[in-house]
């Protein structure tokens, strides 16, 4: 942030974060309209806080707002070529708008970026199982897993595995203390 002291640096951040995980909340709660103006409000405190352009673009493509979702992704990438949640969100928005390919492609270049960030190897994992590659989806969720297992309760209820939920491999690698 141009112009400004270290100070109000770090309250602009601050006050970002506040406004961000406010939004997380109530992304998590389906209140989709209510999460976008939270991001908005963080990134108006924090405009380079590009995590909130990720999240407010995966709010857009869930209030079916594609086009704009994509267009923040693409300014975000153009920004940091490097940032691999804005690759990760371009392609949720992608294969949401019916364009598995691309999307496929932009994950792969979410989890080369970020090898070992667990939400790029979640979400591709998401993305497999609903294409019905249990191979591949089986490949990323391991990986997302051991990056963090504290998630394994969200992928035991997550929509995304329906397909896949059943499969004895998921049930072991969804198992509390696996």
């Amino acid at each position: 942030m141009e112009g400004q002291t270290k100070s109000e640096d770090d309250t602009a951040r601050l006050r970002a974060k506040v406004h961000f995980e406010r939004g997380r909340h109530y992304f998590d709660a389906n209140r989709f309209e209510d999460a976008l103006a939270a991001f908005e409000e963080a990134i108006k405190a924090d405009p380079e806080y590009l995590r909130a352009h990720t999240a407010q673009a995966n709010a857009l493509t869930l209030l079916g707002r594609v086009e704009e979702a994509l267009i923040i992704c693409d300014d975000i990438i153009a920004k940091d070529a490097t940032f691999a949640l804005a690759y990760t969100t371009k392609a949720t928005t992608l294969h949401r708008a019916g364009r598995p390919a691309e999307a496929a492609e932009h994950y792969r270049g979410g989890v080369e970026l970020a090898p070992d960030e667990h939400a790029t190897h979640y979400n591709f994992a998401c993305f497999w199982a609903l294409e019905g590659n249990e191979e591949e989806c089986e490949k990323y969720l391991r990986r997302a897993l051991e990056l963090d297992p504290h998630s394994k309760p969200k992928a035991a209820t997550d929509g995304d595995f329906a397909s896949v939920r059943e499969k004895e491999w998921f049930q072991n690698l969804v198992a509390f203390g696996s």
